[in-house]
């Protein structure tokens, strides 16, 4: 069962990845300096006065690993690093509001949901948050401003899930992340990164290598633990609680398969 061979949030699909878990790169992430928001164009043709964008289009479009190759989030908040190419995917372009927020997730059959039951919750959930970057002691860190309510995900399994939400304020510069308190089968990589044998090779090097370098995502992790093969709540935290701060020092390969409408106010 694939659930036994993807003990952690999900599984790097190169080579060190095969051999160690989810590989992480340096936390701090030069990507995320600056704006750098294409989240794609304004939708519904807004004016400037009635700006709205769609953070995360070309993440929320994929396809979930599960049922087949099931893989998902476990306890961790993340948040897309470089989506379809487009870095920082996920930060806010101007002040504003997010009005709803959707989520594509997969559908794990009986051995997968019995594996993700067991070891993080009954029920899969997931929110949303709004980060603001900050330093402290000389190491970027994310503060948690808002975050929507926690939402049951279990009858939404195999579905794309939409929820409008009141109107949480943004700041130019935010980043909106993906919450999991229990788990949520909403990772995406492409069948040419699926591990084919024992030495890490995959499907597709080629295509594989193309789509790892154009989507990457951050977690909520100390970069201590990017390596961990199993994930439970001593190496891996959701970041929950209003204004704490939370290092994502653990940069992974893949999509997080949510995307947020925000609209200038």
């Amino acid at each position: 069962m694939s659930a036994k061979t993807f003990p952690t949030i999900g599984r790097r699909t190169q080579v060190a990845a095969a051999l160690a878990g989810l590989v992480a790169l340096l936390a701090g992430l030069a990507i995320m300096n600056g704006p750098g928001n294409e989240a794609g164009a304004a939708e519904g043709g807004a004016s400037a006065a009635g700006q709205a964008v769609y953070l995360g289009k070309a993440s929320a479009k994929r396809i979930p690993l599960c049922p087949q190759r099931c893989s998902g989030l476990a306890i961790v908040s993340g948040f897309q690093a470089k989506a379809g190419g487009t870095a920082n995917a996920y930060q806010v372009p101007f002040v504003g509001k997010i009005t709803r927020w959707r989520i594509k997730l997969g559908e794990p059959n009986a051995s997968d949901m019995k594996f993700f039951q067991n070891r993080f919750g009954m029920q899969p959930q997931a929110a949303i948050g709004v980060l603001a970057r900050r330093s402290q002691n000389g190491k970027v860190v994310y503060k948690l401003r808002r975050r929507s309510q926690v939402q049951n995900l279990t009858n939404f399994l195999g579905k794309t899930a939409t929820f409008t939400v009141p109107g949480i304020k943004v700041n130019k510069g935010d980043y909106v992340a993906l919450l999991v308190p229990t788990w949520a089968p909403a990772l995406s990589t492409p069948r040419a990164c699926q591990v084919i044998n024992t030495a890490g090779d995959v499907v597709n090097p080629a295509v594989c290598d193309q789509f790892n370098q154009n989507n990457s995502w951050v977690a909520s992790r100390n970069r201590k633990t990017c390596n961990a093969k199993k994930i439970n709540a001593k190496n891996s935290q959701p970041q929950m609680k209003i204004n704490s701060l939370a290092s994502y020092g653990c940069r992974f390969n893949g999509a997080l398969t949510y995307g947020v409408r925000v609209e200038s106010r």
